[in-house]
């Protein structure tokens, strides 16, 4: 009978949700003459700064299947100021004709874009 009395109470307090609460003690004080010292921050990662007088170039050759070509060249520079120059030249050729497309960005070194130009030829 107290078997089948305590499966009841079980069974009715699993099924209405009811959790028994567990409480742990306080973490004990460090023990004395020891010293806390608080987590140390992340530094923060330097942004690199450009170096006067760098340079990298890259090119892309795309043909298509339907016999179009495209090339851009990319030519990422540095000036003595330390302003970033980024020039990209685009050279299509298709069935339609052939385009010439030259973009100039120049950006500070704070990201502030100083001087933006562009211009496409037509064949």
């Amino acid at each position: 009978m107290i078997k089948q009395l305590l499966a009841e109470v079980a069974a009715v307090g699993m099924m209405s949700g009811i959790a028994l609460a567990q409480t742990y003690p306080p973490t004990p004080p460090p023990p004395p003459g020891t010293i806390v010292t608080p987590a140390v921050p992340v530094a923060p990662v330097p942004v690199p700064v450009p170096v006067p007088g760098t340079s990298t170039t890259t090119t892309t050759v795309t043909p298509s299947p339907d016999g179009d070509h495209r090339e851009t060249t990319v030519h990422k520079d540095v000036d003595r100021k330390g302003n970033t120059v980024i020039e990209k030249d685009i050279h299509r050729e298709g069935i339609a004709g052939s385009s010439e497309t030259h973009k100039k960005i120049e950006t500070d070194r704070d990201g502030t874009v100083t001087h933006s130009e562009s211009e496409t030829k037509h064949d």
